[in-house]
């Protein structure tokens, strides 16, 4: 698709990659992304609030040439501001700060490794599911920013987030919307290493124990391990 819309001088390829930035490689100028949205909320671990753009030459033409109304964000005046080490309007200095110490937890660990953690925790959860039986959510196309599984026959996932919480204190996000019910969520992203996954994993199995379902304890555990151990 970059290639294409690169051929085309009025039209521009914008990508929201919130949730996939630092999470997967993503070589803005080769594959000719000319606008790529990040926030603060995902890989980079801190709070929601802060927004992140990158903008090609071409895009910066186009915007340069709009005629279109601009009033909630304008990134001519953004640009023009940010010459002089300043932002329109008044930013969120304690969520900079948070960034500026999140960029140097990043830069310590290295940008492929931050990639690559993700990468094992969510084979490590996926080989874990198909070990107890659960059913992955995207079969053919799993994220590596999170883990959606499908709740087990008959049993409404928020039950499954009501354990986590009351038993071991572990916050698992529910499906939205139409999939409310019927599907639970677990991150990849940031500070999450191998030891929150495996301990993760073993309270699943002591839930689905709990509920009924012939879960072995430790298959999943096992599974997670052996990845692992595959490097």
């Amino acid at each position: 698709m970059g290639q294409i819309i690169h051929q085309h001088p009025k039209t521009a390829l914008v990508v929201d990659a919130i949730t996939g930035l630092g999470v997967m490689e993503m070589p803005v100028d080769q594959w000719h992304l000319d606008i790529v949205i990040g926030g603060s909320q995902k890989a980079l671990m801190i709070p929601p609030g802060l927004a992140f753009a990158s903008v090609s030459p071409k895009a910066w033409n186009l915007i340069g040439s709009t005629k279109s109304f601009k009033f909630y964000f304008d990134f001519q005046k953004e640009r023009q501001n940010n010459t002089k080490g300043e932002s329109s309007y008044t930013p969120a200095i304690t969520l900079v700060v948070a960034l500026r110490e999140a960029l140097r937890y990043i830069r310590q660990l290295g940008r492929e490794n931050l990639i690559e953690n993700a990468g094992l925790l969510a084979r490590s959860t996926r080989a874990a599911a198909r070990a107890l039986g659960l059913k992955l959510f995207a079969e053919s196309s799993p994220s590596d920013a999170l883990t959606a599984l499908c709740a087990p026959a008959g049993i409404d996932s928020g039950t499954l987030i009501k354990e986590f919480k009351k038993n071991f204190g572990a916050v698992v996000a529910n499906g939205q919307g139409e999939m409310k019910g019927r599907i639970f969520r677990i991150a990849h992203l940031g500070y999450y290493d191998f030891a929150d996954t495996v301990a993760f994993i073993a309270c699943l199995e002591i839930i689905l124990k709990k509920l009924g379902l012939p879960v072995e304890l430790g298959s999943g555990v096992k599974a997670a391990q052996e990845e692992y151990l595959k490097g």
